[in-house]
């Protein structure tokens, strides 16, 4: 009696305690076939459909953290996150780096490493595959940190009419409309529509987004299928910029007080994909891709507001074989994957400033009146052109063995080619550190081609029925990304050898968790500095060392009623590394050998209960800790405000026909920074985490 008292006393449907809640799950991504996860010699973690309902959705931070080995938040709210997964993208101003993305599969990464996330749906995601550490001999070249697969749902699967809508604190809607069906069920499709909109927390941070999905898919013959995905979105985001100690104690929902006041990201993206696979018999089966996206944008940062855009562009094509080898059965995996990125983009002055003389346009100002900031995101004169021409092209096999019946072996190996084709004329630069325009005729042609061989071994041995132990070695390839060769056309590409050892243990229905330890070699790491003027430039650290250990774990108790959590132990250290720092007319060179990276906390750990029913009541409750980290190449200062952040949802399901959620994130209504940093001079540079906001969300299936 007491075990079902709760759900009784408040009116839920008392939900039989035999019901089955399957915890095991199945991955593809890591091994590009599918696979339990206690059978993949790598750190792995896969967000399951529900563990994606128990989140708002707001944004793609949200559903990425509580995770071992992932640090994900949200610096400017809406769509934007920032995603670090074993110190992978821990240079990212803005978007995703060092973490190759693919949707559906699909790499949508340029070729030097960077990935918007403006139109992925969280509305349509039904599973994230999350691959830990690097895995280039698979994904090639960015894919230092790993692979994120958002996986998005299929029309093969779906049908109906499914209606989602939310409403949360400061104005934030959310709406959903998906409807599915099939014509003599040879063509299947759906069409989904999704809207967004939020006023924010802080000032200058509205959000707005619309996507529009059309998916197809078609079989032609028994042994082959083909999808394709037809998607637009708008995107429109307002960046309220960083804060200093002082703002960030009095009021951190203020804008920030620097000069670019007015930054934003404004886009505009369609992206096209067509999958075929195809059984061409028992032994060989044939999978390829093509894509397109083509993106634009109007992007006021600092200094510059920048319009243009790409058309990025490529093939994914694989042959899975199966065959036997020494009397055992095994499978080679190979493959090319080419990338192509065509770019062109005007960057412009502001036009309308504050100067020190008073109002007038920027490109008045001079050493005497100096601009100190700008009071629109108005385009004013043509400060430059740039065009980019970057390829990158790879050839990879794999081969899985299994010489017996408790062993599978994975061997493979890699060659990548990154080029990097980039014309840039300048005709109006900024004095960073004096504060104004001036008139400069400059071009600068950079032709970069980097190569590089990636192998990997892994093997996973099943110690019990319910455990299986694995060892492997990988490698990783990371290319700097086109802004940095231009501001440091110096800089190598950072090589990583990962070493890694870890027990995984399941039961369909009890429990699942997983270990990892690893230890990272890296080479030629690009890492960044934070001028005084707040001007971010790129160098490479000789050597940098990276050691954790990582662990994710859930078991449920009765019925539906789960406890899980994950923790992180990190030591990042820069093992050899000079930081030089131009000030005024000179450069000091500083040993920060031994320091340890920025912003990696020494640990994380998260925590959650949940009741998940499949019929009835249902509330998770969560909460997430991160330890202390340096907030400066230097080690100056630590912060360690970032603990128990706690969320709760609470609500009532009845299957996938119908579902009522109530959340509060942030229960407590900590003030915390998402982002702590320091520029070379000591002055912080904050970026406030959202306060507790709450949201209503519904779901019906028609």
């Amino acid at each position: 009696m007491r075990k079902s008292l709760i759900p009784a006393v408040l009116g839920f449907p008392i939900l039989s305690l035999s019901q089955e809640v399957v915890l095991e799950k199945l991955q593809v991504t890591a091994t590009r076939e599918e696979r339990k996860e206690k059978d993949i010699p790598a750190g792995v973690y896969t967000v399951t459909e529900e563990e994606i309902e128990t989140k708002p959705g707001v944004g793609t931070y949200e559903l990425l953290q509580g995770i071992s080995g992932v640090q994900a938040t949200t610096r400017n709210g809406g769509y934007d996150v920032r995603l670090i997964i074993r110190g992978g993208g821990l240079k990212a101003p803005y978007a995703v780096r060092e973490i190759n993305i693919l949707l559906d599969g699909v790499p949508i990464t340029d070729p030097d490493g960077l990935t918007r996330l403006d139109f992925v749906d969280t509305q349509m995601l039904e599973q994230i595959d999350i691959v830990k550490g690097p895995n280039s001999t698979l994904y090639g070249a960015n894919s230092a940190g790993g692979v994120v697969n958002f996986i998005t749902v299929s029309p093969f699967k779906f049908q109906g009419f499914k209606l989602k809508m939310g409403y949360g604190s400061y104005n934030t809607y959310m709406f959903n409309l998906l409807y599915g069906g099939n014509v003599k069920g040879e063509v299947f499709y759906n069409v989904s529509t999704s809207y967004k909109k939020s006023d924010s927390w802080r000032e200058w941070n509205r959000f707005e987004s619309f996507k529009n999905t059309l998916k197809l898919g078609f079989i032609p013959d028994p042994g082959s299928t083909l999808e394709m995905t037809f998607n637009f979105s708008k995107a429109d985001l307002q960046l309220p910029g960083p804060l200093t100690k002082g703002e960030f104690e009095r009021d951190p929902s203020q804008q920030t007080s620097e000069p670019w006041r007015k930054s934003g990201r404004y886009s505009r993206i369609f992206f096209w994909s067509g999958k075929y696979e195809r059984e061409v018999s028992r032994k060989l089966k044939l999978k390829s891709v093509l894509y397109l996206q083509r993106w634009t944008h109007y992007h006021p940062v600092t200094a510059r507001i920048v319009t243009g855009g790409s058309y990025v562009g490529g093939t994914d094509t694989q042959v899975n074989y199966r065959h036997s080898l020494l009397g055992r059965s095994a499978e080679l995996i190979a493959g090319i994957q080419i990338r192509y990125n065509h770019y062109n983009s005007k960057r412009y002055a502001y036009k309308y400033c504050k100067l020190s003389g008073g109002y007038d346009l920027c490109s008045n100002s001079s050493r005497t009146n100096t601009i100190e900031y700008a009071i629109s995101d108005d385009k004013g004169e043509l400060a430059d052109e740039q065009k980019n021409r970057n390829l990158m092209w790879g050839v990879f096999a794999q081969e899985t063995l299994r010489p017996t019946e408790r062993t599978i072996v994975d061997l493979g190996i890699r060659f990548d080619q990154v080029i990097f084709d980039i014309k840039k004329d300048t005709y109006v630069d900024f004095a960073w550190g004096r504060n104004y325009y001036r008139n400069v005729s400059e071009t600068r042609n950079t032709r970069k081609t980097f190569n590089a061989f990636s192998p990997r071994i892994g093997l996973t041995y099943r110690l019990f029925s319910f455990l299986n132990a694995y060892v492997s070695v990988s490698t990783g390839f990371q290319t700097p990304q086109d802004n940095e060769v231009l501001t440091n056309p110096d800089l190598k590409p950072a090589r990583i050898i990962n070493y890694e050892a870890g027990l995984k243990g399941s039961d369909r229905e009890r429990f699942t968790f997983s270990t990892a330890v690893f230890y990272s070699d890296v080479r030629d790491e690009i890492v960044y500095s934070i001028l005084g003027s707040g001007e971010r430039t790129y160098l490479n650290a000789g050597r940098t060392e990276k050691k954790g250990f990582e662990l994710d774990g859930k078991i449920r108790l009765f019925g539906p009623f789960v406890v899980g959590g994950a923790f992180s132990y990190f030591d990042f250290k820069y093992k050899e590394f000079t930081e030089y720092v131009r000030r005024g007319s000179r450069v000091y060179a500083y040993n920060r050998s031994g320091n340890k990276l920025p912003y990696i906390p020494e640990y994380m750990y998260s925590l959650y209960l949940q009741w998940w029913a499949e019929k009835g009541l249902r509330f998770r409750i969560d909460t997430n800790t991160w330890g202390p980290y340096y907030v400066d190449n230097a080690n100056t200062e630590k912060y360690s405000d970032y603990k128990f952040i706690t969320n709760l949802t609470l609500g009532y399901g009845k299957g996938d026909k119908f579902a009522l959620y109530f959340d509060v994130n942030n229960i407590f209504d900590k003030k915390y920074a998402a982002t702590y940093q320091k520029d070379i001079r000591g002055r912080t540079r904050i970026y406030p985490a959202p306060p507790r906001t709450y949201t209503v969300r519904v779901s019906y299936k028609f």
